[in-house]
């Protein structure tokens, strides 16, 4: 027990010494003129914290950037968590039911979400948020990180949580469907209305705010996200190297691309159906195939959970193909 304490004492006084920089001065200054956070509390939590190399490491190989569409799918829409996602339909329907009614989300891209983010709750991270969002947040300075290290401290206070004890992912999203601290206080929902919310033991408080994520950021009921259409004889037979060297007046597989059926058409894509919605172009090699997909708005809302096409295109694949075999 001695050894305990002593071993602890000298953690505190080896990282206490990050108090004396420059920077992290700067940043108690800011927390606490910009939050309720008392200048002791900012740095109870501060000297707890410790640079991870393993986020680092984590975030320059993600696989929203180095994999092939191909590869990045068969990572997620797989017969395992097609068949796990029907059973989380199954076990929490009535929740998924009635948030769905309340939320207007349907409940399969609720359900493959939160597949995508921890298999269905059964992988909460190995990190913890202290630690990778104050790496983000100081090496190098990065303001939006530091507003959520901020975010992080008033979680913690508000909910009595340990940010070095709680699981997170390497970039510090909590919980079962990996909210990053503003996203947990802004759109978080206690649905089991027991005065907390709680995306770690809450399966209610994880769905429900999921749900309230996607409706918050602009998700329409009953429309589509994505319509695979035909590929045009000029694009046909295009894997993924073909497809990076097209030049054409937008990009493709980039969800911030917005444009209509006549501009698809001006350059060979021959789509037939005239759809109203502004449409995000997905064109990829897939299963030894060329294929077209339109994405559409709540395609884009899907992309603010992840600012990945490839992230929402596959929250959508796996969408359908649990819908599909929960009806089967």
């Amino acid at each position: 027990m001695i050894r305990f304490l002593l071993i602890v004492l000298l953690s505190f006084n080896v990282n206490s010494n990050v108090l004396e920089r420059e920077d992290i001065k700067a940043f108690i200054k800011f927390a606490t003129e910009t939050s309720d956070l008392t200048e002791e509390e900012v740095k109870s939590y501060l000297v707890q914290a410790v640079p991870s190399k393993k986020a680092e490491t984590a975030r320059q190989n993600q696989p929203e950037v180095k994999a092939t569409w191909d590869r990045y799918r068969n990572r997620y829409v797989t017969s395992s968590r097609i068949n796990n996602g029907v059973k989380f339909v199954k076990n929490n329907f009535d929740i998924l039911e009635k948030v769905e009614n309340e939320f207007g989300v349907s409940k399969f891209y609720i359900a493959s979400i939160i597949g995508c983010e921890t298999n269905y709750g059964s992988y909460l991270g190995t990190y913890n948020p202290l630690d990778t969002i104050f790496t983000r947040a100081f090496e190098p300075k990065n303001t939006f990180w530091q507003k959520e290290l901020i975010q992080l401290f008033i979680l913690s206070k508000k909910y009595n949580f340990d940010p070095k004890a709680i699981k997170s992912s390497w970039s510090g999203a909590l919980g079962l469907g990996q909210f990053i601290p503003s996203s947990y206080n802004f759109y978080g929902v206690d649905y089991d209305n027991d005065g907390a919310v709680d995306m770690y033991n809450s399966r209610k408080d994880g769905i429900a705010s999921v749900a309230n994520y996607l409706k918050g950021n602009g998700w329409k009921e009953n429309s589509n996200a994505v319509s695979e259409v035909d590929v045009s004889k000029k694009y046909q037979e295009l894997n993924d190297e073909d497809i990076s060297a097209l030049e054409l007046p937008f990009n493709l597989n980039n969800f911030r691309t917005k444009i209509t059926t006549t501009d698809l058409d001006n350059e060979g894509f021959e789509i037939e159906k005239v759809f109203e919605e502004k449409i995000s172009p997905l064109l990829v090699y897939e299963q030894g195939k060329t294929k077209l997909y339109l994405g559409f708005d709540n395609f884009r809302v899907i992309t603010k959970y992840n600012r990945s096409s490839k992230y929402a295109l596959a929250v959508h694949q796996l969408a359908v193909e649990i819908s599909k075999r929960f009806d089967e």
